[in-house]
């Protein structure tokens, strides 16, 4: 889904100007006169991706308004620079733990410039993350670094159960809490916040970043394994090669027969490339891909119901049919059966 489409589904029809404010701010922000600093953490800014957070947070910010397309102030721009600067710095960081030679078709910091270089960068933008949160007030800074401390435990029980048959659905749902919903729902938070909203309306939104933070991964997951290659930008089962053993994995394990055995001889034995497609030949035949979609349904569903509390306008409606609307864009480029 490109921001194109998030544009028409939110009704938010100056949202692209309101992003080029944002891209103005990262530019603006991450600049310094250290241009080993400066350089790399412009490059990994500018890498693309959906803009999904600040998105969010532009449009908490108008649902708690209750206003139209504009009566945007310069808090919220600063709210949405620092959830995409906080969720980059933990991207480089990843791309140290993953090894990741590019992203997006952009050379990481830890293959450009090296992995004692890629840590001080992932810092500094945290770091101008917080600064950007500061701006708005306490909590918002408070609620960021919470989200940021929910990600490093995230990140941290992804590791420990790293090539782990033994892992368990429990565990992999905190682990995707930490790691993507946690920033997701502290992104509805802040343009609450900027908002003035009341409390009753940032738990509101805090419930529907959770939820649909959920959601968001579940698919990404999903599609890790049932899309192509050329719309993954890597290669097909890239979780299951580098020992991250998702959901669809997980309940295949739980079920148990023969299936479930092959897995874990695939699996034990650390899988090889040659392999991958096989494994995921038999997670694709057991149909526990559209399991973990339903699943992703049920937090969609809370997503949308945790906006009740705000009245009806074109913003709230689009904001309610987004986790819906992304997952039909997912399955359209899911391929085969599953």
């Amino acid at each position: 889904m490109d921001t194109q489409e998030i544009t028409e589904l939110l009704s938010l029809p100056e949202l692209l100007i309101h992003l080029n404010l944002i891209e103005n701010q990262l530019f603006d922000v991450v600049r310094s006169e250290n241009r080993f600093l400066g350089e790399p953490s412009l490059r990994v800014v500018q890498g693309g991706g959906k803009r999904i957070r600040p998105i969010l947070t532009i449009a908490s910010a108008l649902i708690a308004k209750q206003a139209g397309n504009s009566n945007l102030d310069d808090l919220v721009i600063a709210g949405a620079a620092a959830v995409e600067l906080a969720h980059t710095a933990l991207l480089v960081h990843d791309d140290i733990i993953d090894n990741a030679a590019e992203r997006r078709g952009t050379p990481t910091v830890n293959s450009k410039e090296g992995i004692h270089h890629a840590v001080l960068v992932g810092d500094y933008l945290l770091a101008r993350s917080g600064e950007q949160a500061a701006r708005i007030n306490k909590e918002a800074a408070d609620m960021l670094a919470a989200a940021i401390v929910q990600a490093c435990d995230g990140q941290t029980r992804e590791i420990v159960d790293s090539y782990s048959v033994q892992r368990t659905v429990e565990s992999c749902l905190l682990a995707m809490y930490g790691k993507t919903a946690a920033l997701i729902r502290a992104s509805c938070c802040i343009g609450a916040l900027c908002a003035d909203a009341t409390a009753d309306e940032v738990d509101a939104l805090a419930g529907f970043g959770e939820s649909f933070g959920l959601a968001f991964q579940i698919i990404d997951d999903a599609l890790d394994l049932v899309s192509t290659a050329e719309s993954l930008g890597k290669p097909v089962g890239n979780d299951l090669h580098q020992g991250t053993y998702t959901l669809p994995v997980l309940f295949l394990l739980q079920e148990g027969g023969e299936a479930a055995q092959r897995m874990c001889q695939l699996l034990r034995q650390g899988i090889k490339p040659a392999e991958v497609a096989e494994a995921v030949d038999i997670i694709r035949q057991s149909g526990t891909v559209s399991r973990s979609l339903d699943l992703a349904r049920g937090y969609n569903r809370k997503a949308t119901e945790a906006l009740a509390v705000f009245g009806e306008n074109l913003v709230v409606e689009g904001m309610k049919s987004l986790p819906s609307h992304y997952l039909d864009w997912a399955t359209q480029r899911m391929v085969g059966s599953y």
